[in-house]
């Protein structure tokens, strides 16, 4: 059986998220805690989400290790190679 997830790496994450607002994301650290909620926005070096209890979360690009998404919450997203 095949898995929904989908794991971006922090330096892919501008291209492959800018245009997706609105899904929810794990954001996990370089230190292995891991954010849930929803995407806000991504830029070149940060990406802001909120969280279940819409507290804003603001995390630097060098900071992640991966961001995991669930296929089914959106519509196609191209990961680049």
């Amino acid at each position: 059986m095949s898995k929904r997830l989908v794991r971006i790496r922090p330096e892919s994450a501008f291209i492959t998220l800018e245009n997706k607002s609105g899904i929810e994301v794990n954001a996990v650290l370089q230190n292995g805690k891991t954010y849930f909620g929803i995407l806000n926005s991504v830029t070149n070096e940060h990406l802001y989400m909120s969280d279940t209890r819409n507290h804003a979360h603001k995390i630097a690009l060098p900071d992640l290790f991966e961001i995991i998404l669930d296929v089914e919450n959106i519509e196609k997203v191209v990961v680049p190679k």
